[in-house]
């Protein structure tokens, strides 16, 4: 079955398709954060183990944001 994704239909005030949400810049730095934290978590995790990422959670007051 061929799915055409251009066929949307328009809005009834003929705005056309409904705007995509965007980040806001924050939520992209925010966004970015966590990505990174979890990659490091990640590749450091079984190295070091899950209690030594606990205690460096905890010294850096959990990130809260």
């Amino acid at each position: 079955m061929f799915f055409d994704s251009n066929a949307w239909p328009p809005a009834p005030d003929g705005r056309g398709p409904p705007p995509r949400p965007k980040l806001t810049r924050a939520q992209e730095d925010h966004l970015l954060r966590m990505i990174g934290w979890f990659v490091l978590v990640m590749v450091v995790g079984p190295f070091a183990g899950s209690s030594v990422i606990a205690a460096v959670m905890a010294l850096l007051g959990s990130g809260g944001g």
